[in-house]
Order: structure tokens, then sequence, then C-alpha cells
């Protein structure tokens, strides 16, 4: 009985049915995917390929930014602990307003490559801020335009998400993870030591921001380089098909 099915089955327009219940061990574990998959993945589009210059240079700066901003708010402005978790506090309460209601509202009328546009620019002119604090309440106003360059990475996620079919997810958000941790790690062995620098007496010059304002060029690099991403039509794939062509 089962030999008829089959035949019949197969038998339609050279097509041919297959069991998406039947379990294959060998499935269950695959190989990881070699560099070479990711470079290819990674020409696959120039989207994706854009969208990894700008997670890089975004992650390369956010990091920097944490990494030294302490610092230099203490030897700059003789930052305490209760001024260091006020800024904590603004920034998380901006960052919660605008994915609980700002992002929800726009995401439907503007794109995410807007929106990433949006949030990097803000990003670049909240550490311009802080590079250039002439006053203690400086950083308090640098600290609020959290509400807008919270949407960098979200939109950026959801840009690579669009790039890959249904089968590719996480080997893409897999590779743009893997340039982000790059990014930590390479971030705090260049902006520490310069903001150290400056920071001595044996600066070159005397600008105590200027590894900030260096930050921030990099955030600038992300934002230019995110203006030059142009919206492409969803990939639609699937990860496995019940017909397959005979």
């Amino acid at each position: 009985m089962s030999s008829v099915m089959t035949s019949s089955v197969h038998g339609l327009s050279g097509w041919s049915y297959k069991n998406p219940y039947h379990f294959n061990a060998t499935t269950l574990i695959k190989p990881l995917p070699s560099l070479e998959d990711m470079m290819a993945l990674l020409k696959s589009s120039l989207t994706l390929s854009q969208a990894a210059i700008v997670a890089f240079f975004s992650i390369l700066a956010d990091s920097g930014l944490h990494a030294s901003m302490m610092y230099y708010l203490k030897a700059r402005f003789h930052y305490n602990k209760d001024q260091f978790a006020d800024l904590m506090v603004i920034t998380g309460i901006a960052g919660t307003i605008s994915q609980l209601l700002l992002m929800p509202t726009l995401a439907p009328v503007i794109r995410e490559e807007r929106l990433l546009a949006i949030g990097l620019l803000f990003s670049c002119v909240h550490m311009f801020l802080y590079g250039f604090a002439w006053s203690a309440w400086v950083p308090y106003v640098a600290a609020m335009f959290s509400i807008l360059y919270i949407f960098a990475q979200p939109s950026l996620r959801s840009i690579v998400s669009k790039q890959v079919g249904s089968c590719e997810q996480g080997k893409a958000q897999g590779f743009i993870s893997g340039i982000c941790s790059l990014a930590n790690v390479i971030s705090p062995l260049i902006f520490s030591p310069l903001t150290a620098l400056f920071l001595s007496e044996k600066a070159p010059f005397n600008f105590p921001g200027f590894s900030i304002v260096c930050i921030s060029f990099a955030a600038l690099i992300a934002f230019i380089q995110s203006s030059l991403i142009r919206s492409t039509p969803p990939i639609s794939r699937y990860g496995a098909s019940i017909f397959v062509e005979a």
C-alpha cells in the first residue's frame, strides 16, 4: 500500500513527497561554518557587507566610550559614584522610553535604514558633546541623546535579518555578533591608553577630551557607511521543503 502511495505521489508533475517528520541523525550534528562560508555569505549581499562595516565601527565607538568615559569624567570634572549613577539612570530611562514608545511608533513609518542612520548620527553627536564638554552638566545633556541613538543596534539587526533566508539567520546574526566581539576586544586596547595619555602631564597638547573625539570619529564612519545602505526587498528562503523536484 505504501509503495503505491509513493509511486502515485512521485508521478505528480515530476515531484516527490519528502516526509517532513523523517528523523535523520546526521542532520542533528552539522559542522560549524568555516571562514570561507562567512566570506561567501558576506559577499552575497552588498547590504550585508555594509552592515558588517557599520557594526564594527559602531561597536568600536561604543566600547571605547564605555571604557574611557568614567576615567575621563572623574579626571576632568571630578565625578563621584553618585554622578555616575545619575548618568546611568538617565541613559536607562531614555533607552526604555525609546524602545517602548518611539521605536514601535516610528518603525512602521520610517525604514530601518533611516532609523539606523538617525541612531548613529545622534550617537556621534553625544560623543562629541562628551569630548568637548566645558562644564560638569554637559554630560547629563549628552546622556539624554540615548533616547535616539538606541535606534542603531535593533535597526542594524533587522537589516541583516532581511538579507538572508530563514535557514541562514543564525549564520548571519552570528557573523555580525563575531564582528561586534572583535570590536569590543580592539577598542579598549586603542582608546584606554589614548585617554590616559591625554589626561596625563605628558599629553602632546592640552585637550583632555581628545580620545573621546577620536571615538566619535569612529561613530561618524559608521554613520557615513549607514547612509549608503539602500533598502532591498527581504529574501525569503525556507530551510526545509516538503516537496522537492525529482
